[in-house]
């Protein structure tokens, strides 16, 4: 069986978001490990206390003993790791019953239910679900990059990009610089100066440097360096004592 569950983090509001992408049946223990692979994963980047909510439209738990105390053991075990609180919601209430957490029929009853406000729906294609994030913490690096192709081409986009960063800056506590993957970026030259004063704002609170890899159109259209390929932009931060060229993990260094 596979799994996909899509993870966001409010660091912020310390609550942590997931939703399964396809629909899910958990029918054995085994399945239950896969899922709670996945959100030990997510828990990486956590260190303090947090709250989850948890989208289980897409999700069916058999009502067998051995299913439900795996998913028992499970939250046991997430709340030796920082977990607060944890609840649901779904459509199908009825179903899903027998979960060891508070079920909701919505969201907005969920968020409440936890303490939390109503977070942002994601929909295909929204813009802000798109922003990706890895920290380097060793290397004083955070890594952007984009789920799915995007064009950066209002104010309104770049004032979600910067809320996306200064919330993943929670996490850090040094200097940092940013390396852009520009595979799936597309920035419209009309907004170059609202990205600008966005780097303005970053620079204030630690940031470095910025660079971008592997351009989607003319390096022109970046208001940024831009890179051929990821070790290039990787070397470039290396040379500002922010990143390792050993790390830079480019399949094609060649290019």
């Amino acid at each position: 069986m596979s799994l996909e569950v899509k993870f966001e983090n409010n660091y912020q509001l310390k609550y942590m978001t997931q939703a399964f992408v396809e629909p899910v049946h958990l029918s054995t223990p085994a399945d239950v490990q896969k899922w709670r692979s996945e959100w030990m994963k997510a828990l990486s980047s956590w260190h303090s206390p947090y709250k989850a909510l948890i989208d289980c439209s897409n999700l069916e738990v058999d009502d067998t003993p051995e299913v439900v105390k795996a998913v028992e053991i499970m939250v046991k075990f997430f709340n030796g790791f920082f977990l607060r609180k944890v609840v649901g919601f779904s459509p199908n209430l009825e179903k899903l019953k027998h979960l060891p957490f508070e079920m909701f029929e919505n969201i907005d009853d969920a968020s409440v239910g936890l303490g939390i406000r109503t977070p942002k729906a994601a929909t295909p294609g929204d813009f802000r679900s798109s922003i990706q994030f890895q920290n380097h913490f060793q290397q004083h690096v955070i890594e952007l990059n984009f789920a799915e192709p995007v064009v950066i081409n209002s104010s309104e986009q770049v004032v979600v990009l910067k809320s996306k960063i200064m919330n993943t800056l929670m996490q850090w506590h040094s200097k940092w610089s940013l390396m852009i993957d520009c595979t799936n970026l597309e920035i419209d030259p009309a907004v170059h100066p609202d990205i600008l004063r966005m780097f303005k704002v970053l620079g204030g609170l630690f940031m470095k440097e910025v660079v971008g890899y592997s351009p989607k159109g003319a390096k022109e259209t970046y208001p940024f360096q831009v890179y051929r390929a990821r070790h290039k932009a990787a070397a470039q931060l290396e040379h500002e004592g922010s990143f390792s060229g050993d790390a830079a993990d480019c399949k094609s260094k060649k290019a």
